[in-house]
């Protein structure tokens, strides 16, 4: 049930910052960089604060740290200006979004890993690298075939499960050794 838990807040957090990065893609695409740059910054700033809310949720007694959640704002806004800009350019294909979207994930987890206190761990840096590309490609063949909306939930749950797996995994396995006992 932690688990499943788990998975829920880790949706509740993803949700806007995907909303907000197809958002802005979107608006680039039709030369609207002023709202572009809104969604962006307020996804970024919004995404940034529900984690700090939720976070708790899912890792009982945690409460993310005022200087985690100011990072989160600055790098998740440079990394989704930065990827607005990839995707749009004429060279990126799903095969640089492997790289590009690895090397999002991984400067995201770094930096919150050496904001943080204690650290955040290798498994969280793994996670975010392996939802990157995943994004990046989902976004890049479904953005012309569905709905914002479509694309926003689909997206959204694909990262999700990535993260929750990788980040959350070991909670489903606790959970299944706690039912065999």
């Amino acid at each position: 049930m932690r688990f499943f838990r788990a998975l829920l807040w880790e949706f509740v957090q993803n949700l806007l910052l995907v909303a907000g990065f197809i958002g802005a893609l979107w608006f680039w695409q039709q030369s609207k960089y002023m709202l572009a740059v809104a969604c962006v910054v307020v996804s970024s700033v919004a995404g940034a604060l529900i984690i700090r809310i939720t976070e708790s949720k899912i890792v009982e007694g945690h409460r993310e740290p005022v200087r985690v959640t100011l990072v989160n704002i600055a790098v998740m806004t440079v990394l989704m200006f930065a990827s607005v800009a990839y995707l749009s350019a004429g060279w990126s294909s799903w095969k640089t979004d492997l790289l590009v979207g690895g090397l999002a994930g991984i400067a995201l987890g770094v930096a919150q890993d050496l904001t943080a206190k204690k650290s955040i761990g290798l498994g969280h840096c793994i996670a975010l690298a392996c939802s990157g590309p995943a994004a990046l490609i989902g976004i890049r063949v479904l953005v012309a075939a569905l709905s914002i909306l479509v694309n926003t939930l689909i997206i959204t749950a694909v990262v999700t499960l990535i993260i929750a797996l990788v980040d959350y995994g070991p909670l489903m396995s606790a959970e299944q050794d706690k039912v065999g006992s």
